[in-house]
């Protein structure tokens, strides 16, 4: 089976896409057509022109000055989007008429192989906004007049506040601001197996008819990095998400905020229920246990315990004694097990009546609870 392939906009969470692109090929799925906008079209030319090894090395060392050229005062700063620098910017894009992303034309010209997405079996489009038409434009390669594909590419990803791109007296804003996720380029193809990545990116989503069609649909499972955040840790941990949520949407891998083999989940799931088990993914991640690894139910629910029973080792003081108005505003942690005290001491009427405060704490708590019963 081949697959057309999307990819919306988003900015640094693009890195996203990435960890999911390491898993299509890690499964071996084929795909025949790709249309992207904003950092979604220059991930997806990357993808066509078969560059996963360039497009790993780029999200690995990329820094907000490869994007934009910064003002002095804010050189190596990592977050365009902090508070301190809104009015420099504000500044910049008043003065210059938008921010300069000639860095960003500069590090195309060098990455993208215009001739090896020409000669890819797998089509390529883009998706962009005409300013000067106030409409939609959608370019599959074959439309892009040679030589050109950086200067649509550009076109594609010029976020508002950022200059215009302007092609043959056009001017062109990134796509996302009208579709950020361009499924209809890969209908209008008459592809009926999709796959469409969505990082959650600022844009605005269409609705398309999509019956008969069969979509793969794989979004961020966790909190991802800010839009114009640079942060390298964040990056890094966006492209594993990408990759761990693709192999659950085909099936290989289980779980939510975590992740099981498919096969170890599945018998796990004749043991214990799947609310048991999301309350102690849930536990896991409050108590900050690694996600970024494969474990079996129990192997997690190990940890989980670890974690807590050191936790209230180092806090019984706090949480035996703690009064729950002031409690509930407390660490995630001190709560959790505080909720699992009161649970403990038979005050369940007590916690029902305080459930949509508590919600996915209390789910968290009985589950520690449930396991601590069991040892």
């Amino acid at each position: 089976m081949e697959y057309g392939l999307v990819l919306a906009g988003g900015g640094v969470r693009g890195a996203y896409q990435i960890g999911v692109w390491k898993a299509l090929k890690e499964l071996k799925i084929k795909v025949s057509a790709v249309s992207g906008v904003s950092i979604g079209a220059v991930n997806g030319a990357l993808f066509v022109q078969g560059s996963k090894t360039k497009a790993e090395r780029l999200w690995n060392k990329i820094a907000i000055d490869d994007i934009i050229l910064l003002p002095k005062e804010m050189e190596n700063d990592e977050n365009l989007f902090k508070v301190k620098n809104l009015m420099k910017i504000v500044k910049e894009i008043y003065s210059n008429n938008g921010l300069d992303m000639s860095p960003l034309e500069n590090l195309l010209n060098e990455i993208i192989d215009e001739n090896k997405i020409r000669n890819s079996e797998i089509d390529f489009g883009i998706a962009t906004f005409s300013l000067s038409e106030k409409s939609e434009n959608y370019y599959f390669i074959k439309d892009i007049p040679y030589g050109k594909l950086t200067e649509y590419l550009m076109a594609s990803a010029c976020f508002p506040g950022f200059k215009a791109r302007t092609i043959d007296e056009k001017k062109f804003i990134d796509g996302g601001v009208s579709n950020n996720m361009p499924i209809n380029m890969l209908l209008e193809k008459g592809i009926d197996n999709i796959i469409a990545i969505d990082v959650k990116g600022v844009g605005f989503y269409r609705t398309f008819n999509l019956a008969g069609k069969n979509v793969i649909n794989i979004k961020c499972s966790r909190p991802q990095t800010g839009t114009f955040d640079f942060d390298r840790d964040g990056i890094r941990k966006s492209i594993q998400d990408g990759y761990y949520d693709c192999m659950k949407a085909f099936g290989k891998f289980s779980g939510g905020l975590y992740s099981f083999k498919a096969r170890d989940y599945a018998a796990a799931r004749k043991a214990y229920s799947k609310e048991l088990i999301e309350g102690i993914e849930i536990a896991a991640n409050i108590f900050g246990v690694n996600p970024y690894k494969l474990y079996t139910v129990d192997e997690l629910v190990g940890a989980v315990m670890n974690e807590y029973f050191e936790y209230v080792r180092q806090h019984n003081g706090e949480i035996s004694g703690g009064v729950f108005e002031k409690i509930k505003n407390a660490d995630e942690r001190l709560f959790m097990t505080w909720i699992v005290d009161v649970l403990e001491k038979g005050k369940s009427d007590f916690v029902k009546e305080k459930l949509s405060i508590l919600g996915e704490k209390y789910d968290s708590a009985s589950a520690i609870l449930y396991f601590k019963s069991q040892k």
